[in-house]
């Protein structure tokens, strides 16, 4: 009988092979099943670390639009200032502010029996309103406020839905300080110059008009489609020659429409 003096002292006889090939098996699946959970969880922490390096991308809401520099208006708000020291007004009025819109509006000729003041400063946006409302509005603790903005936020390439936000966050801030103060909104108006936009004006109206219907403190005031001819474009015979401000016959006409709601406010917070 022949003997393997190798296979006898390192234990490598053909009996014991199997048994060898089989620890050798399993230390290769486990050293494989490690190098596949290794490679999943590397593969996961790649997909979480680009997901983290996108977020700010897919992060960005409507809200980080920059908007128009407010200091623009130190001047004019400091004009209010100045009026109000020389001529100081009563608390418990009307007081209307918001955009060019406003500015223009030649409240005390409209309504000469109410006691109303202009606050517009025009090319405003709906957070500068959020920036002064401490100096155009709350100061004068009104009974009734009147607001239009929004046309301008559009057209600063705000979202629908970010004008919105500031827009309605200037109206909780009033409504938070002066919890009284009935507040009338009149709608986005669309104009000639800006009949591309007439498509965001809708979609702001809308939600501006579904958040203020839950609202018992404030009313909405449609005053948007009287602009609107038949052809679905804005009318050109209700604005001046620059074709985004109203007219007098357009004001004559936003008039007829939202005075009656002014009066009808007004006689509520008289009671």
């Amino acid at each position: 009988m022949s003997i393997n003096f190798a296979s006898d002292i390192f234990g490598t006889s053909r009996k014991n092979r199997p048994l060898v090939n089989s620890r050798t098996r399993l230390k290769d699946s486990i050293v494989s099943e490690r190098f596949l959970t290794m490679n999943t969880l590397l593969h996961r922490l790649l997909i979480l670390f680009a997901c983290f390096i996108a977020l700010p991308i897919f992060a960005e809401t409507e809200s980080s639009h920059p908007r128009p520099d407010p200091r623009r208006f130190a001047t004019e708000i400091a004009n209010f200032d100045k009026l109000d020291a020389e001529r100081p007004v009563a608390s418990g009025g009307i007081v209307f502010t918001g955009s060019s819109s406003v500015r223009f509006w030649k409240v005390t000729e409209a309504f000469p029996d109410l006691p109303v003041l202009n606050r517009g400063f025009g090319g405003s946006v709906a957070n500068d309103l959020i920036i002064y409302a401490d100096q155009v509005v709350v100061r004068y603790k009104p009974r009734v406020l009147v607001v239009y903005t929004g046309g301008n936020d559009l057209h600063a390439k705000l979202t629908p839905g970010a004008a919105f936000d500031d827009y309605t966050k200037f109206l909780t801030m009033v409504h938070d300080k002066l919890p009284d103060t009935r507040v009338i909104v009149s709608s986005v108006k669309v104009a000639p110059i800006r009949a591309e936009e007439i498509g965001k004006v809708k979609q702001l109206n809308s939600l501006l008009e579904a958040w203020i219907k839950e609202k018992s403190w404030i009313r909405w005031v449609e005053a948007t489609n009287y602009l609107i001819g038949s052809d679905g474009q804005p009318m050109e015979n209700l604005s001046r020659s620059d074709r985004l401000h109203l007219n007098d016959e357009g004001y004559a006409k936003w008039n007829a429409i939202i005075g009656p709601v002014i009066r009808e406010e007004w006689a509520k917070a008289n009671k």
